[in-house]
């Protein structure tokens, strides 16, 4: 079966705002040791956060280069069985974390949503 790419759209339909995004980012980094490795669930939510922001000015282009620096950091914890766009797959895997859809890398890693 071909693997499914949402849209940004579907992939961040009824998810928490940003602001509490960024929050859940620097309240999980400022709670981890210096120099302890953080899990894949905090490079997948830290990498959609920064996707939204670069979708909310798309001629941002520091924004869009986060983004997607985000999202080959994901890739580097988390390489996918296909070749892809590196900001599709982060979209993938937050709407596969969001819904806990079996089978996925995040319902099989066991990531819940907090």
């Amino acid at each position: 079966m071909p693997e499914q790419w949402p849209t940004p759209e579907q992939a961040y339909a009824d998810v928490p705002s940003i602001l509490s995004e960024i929050s859940w980012v620097a309240r999980t980094l400022a709670a981890t040791p210096c120099l302890a490795p953080l899990d894949r669930e905090y490079y997948l939510r830290k990498a959609a956060l920064l996707d939204r922001v670069a979708l909310a000015d798309p001629d941002d282009g520091d924004a869009t280069a986060a983004a997607y620096a985000a999202a080959v950091q994901l890739l580097d914890v988390d390489p996918p069985a296909v070749i892809c766009d590196p900001r599709a797959y982060v979209r993938q895997q937050y709407a596969h974390l969001r819904s806990g859809a079996r089978g996925t890398r995040a319902a099989r890693g066991g990531y819940g949503w907090l």
